[in-house]
């Protein structure tokens, strides 16, 4: 990690920057292109302020002026429009943790991996072959799997793109159907949504074997493979336990999350969204 930030300041120095297209290498994929725009070493906390953008591509938002009812393209404007993240990395523990901004439009967690990977892999650095992130959750893999007893709903949604990209096992057991209508149909997006009881209905639901199987199944995969997470829009289950009450299990929404009020037209430098999130932060890596 240290030789990758020193590698990215080096850069800076020499007025550069390391811009990584994400989709470079998907056939007719809009670019996704990231870049480090700072970071700052924090020795004496063990950690690494960090701030990335994304360049936004596709069609481009327009700006109404204060005092006038009409709408100014950006393409007016010299460069190009980026969304910044900011996130902050800790190493005073055996593992690095990464604490990240929600930025729907920004760059995600996926992306400011990919591009850690990229600098340090066989194109730049040759210091490292593989990376992988694994997800702090509230409602834990383990506890469902122990506790679930009946499935009564699934929404399950993903891209296409993403299908192709997951353990071929997983898609051949689980996906083969809906890999086979991407090809014919091609849709923006695969959405999975299955009724086991009438909605509003107080009757007892049948124990639907295979339907649970599924499930611990796909569990099972996201607990020993985690890649596979991060290839859903969206998964969430809700069930009944052992104890007959209704729960639900959602695996991108139910993640370890710091919340920090902000005036969300405030431009926070990184180092005052640090100073917000600091406090929490160092209370979960004492908590780990």
């Amino acid at each position: 990690m240290k030789d990758v930030f020193k590698y990215l300041r080096k850069q800076r120095q020499d007025g550069k920057g390391h811009l990584i297209d994400k989709h470079e290498k998907r056939d007719k994929a809009e670019p996704r292109e990231l870049f480090m725009i700072s970071h700052r070493n924090l020795p004496d906390e063990k950690r690494i302020r960090c701030s990335m953008a994304l360049l936004r591509k596709g069609k481009q938002p327009k700006l109404k002026p204060t005092d006038k009812f009409k709408l100014l393209p950006f393409s007016d404007m010299d460069g190009d429009i980026a969304e910044e993240t900011h996130f902050f990395i800790d190493y005073s523990t055996s593992q690095c943790v990464i604490c990240a901004e929600y930025n729907d439009n920004g760059p995600r967690m996926s992306d400011l991996e990919f591009y850690l990977r990229s600098v340090a892999g066989p194109s730049n650095l040759r210091i490292a072959k593989a990376t992988e992130v694994a997800a702090f959750f509230t409602n834990t893999l383990e506890d469902t799997l122990a506790n679930m007893k009946n499935v009564l709903h699934m929404d399950v949604k993903f891209k296409p793109s993403d299908l192709a990209l997951m353990d071929s096992d997983v898609r051949k057991n689980y996906y083969s159907g809906m890999e086979n209508i991407g090809k014919m149909l091609k849709p923006k997006f695969f959405r999975l949504e299955t009724y086991f009881q009438v909605p509003g209905s107080g009757a007892p639901v049948e124990i639907n074997n295979e339907a649970n199987n599924w499930f611990r199944d796909m569990l099972t995969v996201f607990k020993k493979r985690k890649r596979n997470i991060k290839l859903f829009e969206n998964f969430e289950v809700r069930y009944q336990d052992n104890e007959g009450a209704e729960k639900v299990f959602n695996l991108l929404k139910g993640r370890k999350v710091l919340s920090i009020d902000v005036d969300t037209k405030a431009d926070l430098k990184n180092k005052e969204m640090y100073v917000l999130v600091a406090p929490e932060l160092s209370q979960f890596i004492a908590s780990l």
